[in-house]
C-alpha cells in the first residue's frame, strides 16, 4: 500500500465516516473503515492527483444523494442493502399524501365576480336567442331545430337537464352489449339479482352462462306458466311487472302525476287526434261489414282510400314496410299514384290548418251517450323486474306514435320533482280499439333504457341519432309549411289486417320489452263506473297505489252484471 500524507489521511477518515448512513434510516451500509476505504484506492502508481480525483468524485456522488434523498423509511433506494426490498408504491403513496401539506390559496375577488358574470350573460343570451327563435317561428321564419326542453324545478332537475342524456344512454347501452367474461357470468349475474331482487327460479334458461352481456339477461324470457293470466275475461291485465304508480278516471283531459300535479292527454299523445283514418282502413267491423255488404272488398277500399289520401297531401305515396307478409307485398306492387297533378304547397298548408281546427280533444273521444269514461293507469318498472311487456287485453293497434323526446329519469323521486316527466321523455304511443271503445299503450323511455322494442314493428328505432336527425327534420318541414311541429313521426298497421284495420294482438301476448327498467302508461276508454247503491256495474279497479303486481294480474275489470 502506499505511504500517504497525514492530510490525505485525515480526508479518508471523514469519507468512511459520511459513506455510512445515518442510524434513524434503519438501513445502512456496512461500516466503512479507514483501512478498506484506503484499500480501495488505486495504487500510487497513478499519483496523487488521481487520488484526490477519486475522493473528489465519491465525495460529491455522496453530496448529491444525500441532498435528493427523503429522510425516513422511503428513503433513495442507495441507503437499501442488497438483501432489503423498496416498499410498495401503495405504502409510498400513502406516506406522501399523509405527510404532505396541502396549502389553499384564496381567488381573488374580481376572478369570482368575473365568472359569475359570465354565466349570467351566457344565461341571458340563450334566453333572448330562444325568444329571437320563437318570434321569427311567428312571423313565418322556418325554425332548423326542435326546441330545447327546459323543464321547471330545483336545482337536481336543472342539472340534470343540463347533461347529454341521451348521449350517455346509448353508451350504456353499448357498455350492456359488451361480452362478459365465461367465468365472470355466474357470480356477476347472481350479484346482479342479489342487489335488485330478481327472482332466479323463474329465468326460463337456467343456465346463467347462455347470456353473454348484461343486455340479453336484462331482456331475459321466463319459464312457461310463470306470469298466469287472471281468469277474468272482462279484466284489464297489468302489462309487466312492476309497481303500480297512479290510477284513476280522467277529468278535463289531465292525468295525475303524482297529488296536485297534472300533465294533459293531449301533451303524451299528441294533439292530432285519430280519427277515423282513410290509410288505416276500416276503424270499425260494422264498417267492414257495411263494404262486404256493398261488394267491395278490404284490399280495393285500402287502394282508393290510399290514392286519396295521397292525392290531399300531395305526396308519392308506398305502402309503410312495416311488417312482414305476402299480402303487404302484392299490395306494394298493385298501388299507384293516378295523381296527375300535385297541389301547391300553399294550398297542402290551408286544408291542413282548416282540418285542425275541427279536431276535437282525446277526452271527447268517449261515446255521445256518455256512458264511457277515460281511464288510465301508470306501471314503473324497477331494474330488477322482468323487462318485456305484453298486451293488457284483446285490442287492436291501428297506428303508432314515435316522440324523440328527453331521456330523464323515471324513478318514483323525479316523477315527484318534474312535472309533465312523461309528456317530456321519449315514447312510442300505440293507438287503438278495444271492445269498450278507445284503447292506448305508451311504454315510456328513460335514463339508461337502450331502447324500446315493439315486436310487430321492425322499423322503429329509439334512442338513436337517426330518428333525432329525422325530428329534426320533421320540425324544419313543418316551420317551412307554417305549422308548428306535432312532436312525433307516425305510422298505420293498415297493412297488419285489412278486415281490422290494423294489428290484432290477444290477451297476454308478448308486445315488446325494454333494456334495464322504465314505465308503461295505459289510457282506455271503459264504462262507467256506477256510483249508486243498486246499480254496481261499470269499470272497477282491483288495485291499490304502490302497490307491487306482475304481468298477466287484474289491474281492473268491468262489472257487466
Amino acid at each position: 500500500m502506499p505511504q500517504l500524507s497525514p492530510d490525505l489521511q485525515d480526508l479518508i477518515a471523514s469519507a468512511a465516516a459520511r459513506l455510512n448512513c445515518h442510524p434513524s434510516s434503519g438501513h445502512c451500509r456496512s461500516p466503512q473503515t479507514p483501512a478498506k476505504l484506503q484499500a480501495r484506492i488505486p495504487s500510487v502508481e497513478r499519483g496523487p492527483s488521481d487520488v484526490m480525483a477519486t475522493l473528489y468524485a465519491r465525495q460529491s456522488r455522496l453530496r448529491a444523494t444525500n441532498f435528493f434523498s427523503l429522510q425516513g423509511p422511503y428513503a433513495s433506494t442507495r441507503c437499501f442493502s442488497q438483501h432489503q426490498q423498496r416498499p410498495r408504491f401503495s405504502s409510498r403513496l400513502r406516506h406522501a399524501l399523509k405527510n404532505s401539506k396541502v396549502q389553499w390559496y384564496q381567488i381573488p375577488v374580481g376572478v369570482g365576480i368575473g365568472f359569475l358574470g359570465l354565466v349570467q350573460f351566457y344565461k341571458v343570451s340563450s334566453r333572448e336567442r330562444e325568444k329571437q327563435e320563437r318570434d321569427d317561428v311567428q312571423d313565418g321564419a322556418p325554425l332548423k331545430k326542435r326546441a330545447k326542453i327546459r323543464p321547471d324545478g330545483p336545482w337536481q332537475v336543472q342539472v340534470m337537464s343540463t347533461l347529454p342524456l341521451k348521449a350517455i344512454s346509448r353508451l350504456w347501452g353499448r357498455f350492456n352489449e359488451l361480452t362478459i367474461p365465461y367465468y365472470l357470468r355466474v357470480p356477476g349475474f347472481k350479484l346482479y339479482s342479489w342487489i335488485f331482487g330478481v327472482n332466479l327460479s323463474e329465468v326460463a334458461e337456467s343456465d346463467l352462462h347462455v347470456y353473454p352481456n348484461l343486455a340479453s339477461f336484462f331482456y331475459r324470457q321466463l319459464k312457461p306458466g310463470a306470469r298466469p293470466l287472471d281468469p277474468n275475461s272482462n279484466a284489464l291485465l297489468s302489462p309487466s311487472d312492476g309497481r303500480v304508480l297512479q290510477y284513476g278516471q280522467i277529468e278535463g283531459g289531465d292525468i295525475e302525476q303524482v297529488k296536485g300535479m297534472t300533465y294533459s292527454v293531449d301533451a303524451l299523445l299528441g294533439k292530432n287526434t285519430p280519427t277515423p283514418s282513410i290509410a288505416s282502413g276500416w276503424s270499425t267491423p260494422q264498417e267492414a261489414e257495411a263494404a262486404k255488404a256493398n261488394n267491395l272488398s278490404p284490399d280495393e277500399d285500402l287502394v282508393k282510400t290510399d290514392e286519396e289520401f295521397a292525392r290531399v297531401n300531395g305526396i308519392s305515396y308506398t305502402v309503410p314496410s312495416l311488417l312482414s307478409g305476402a299480402a303487404m307485398a302484392q299490395r306494394q306492387g298493385s298501388l299507384k299514384d293516378e295523381a296527375g297533378e300535385h297541389p301547391s304547397a300553399s294550398a297542402v298548408s290551408e286544408v291542413r290548418a282548416d282540418l285542425a281546427l275541427g279536431e276535437k280533444p282525446w277526452y271527447d273521444l268517449i261515446s255521445p251517450d256518455s256512458k264511457t269514461s277515460l281511464y288510465y293507469a301508470v306501471i314503473y318498472l324497477a331494474p330488477g323486474d322482468y323487462h318485456r311487456f305484453h298486451s293488457p287485453a284483446n285490442w287492436v293497434v291501428e297506428r303508432r306514435r314515435h316522440f324523440a323526446g328527453e331521456l330523464f329519469s323515471v324513478s318514483p323521486y323525479l316523477q315527484r320533482t318534474l312535472p309533465g316527466l312523461f309528456t317530456l321523455n321519449e315514447r312510442v304511443v300505440l293507438l287503438g280499439r278495444w271492445r269498450y271503445g278507445f284503447f292506448s299503450y305508451v311504454p315510456v323511455g328513460a335514463t339508461n333504457v337502450g331502447s324500446i322494442k315493439i315486436n310487430f314493428d321492425r322499423e322503429l328505432r329509439t334512442n338513436s341519432l337517426t330518428t333525432d336527425t329525422a325530428a329534426d327534420r320533421a320540425a324544419e318541414e313543418a316551420a317551412n309549411r307554417g305549422e308548428p311541429y306535432a312532436g312525433f313521426a307516425e305510422a298505420t298497421y293498415a297493412s297488419a289486417s285489412p278486415v281490422l284495420g290494423g294489428h290484432a294482438l290477444r290477451r297476454g301476448e308478448e308486445m315488446g320489452g325494454f333494456q334495464l327498467g322504465s314505465t308503461i302508461v295505459l289510457v282506455f276508454e271503459a264504462p262507467t263506473e256506477s256510483k249508486t247503491a243498486e246499480d254496481k256495474t261499470g269499470w272497477r279497479w282491483a288495485v291499490e297505489k304502490g302497490q307491487t303486481i306482475k304481468m298477466g294480474q287484474a289491474l281492473g275489470y268491468v262489472d257487466e252484471e
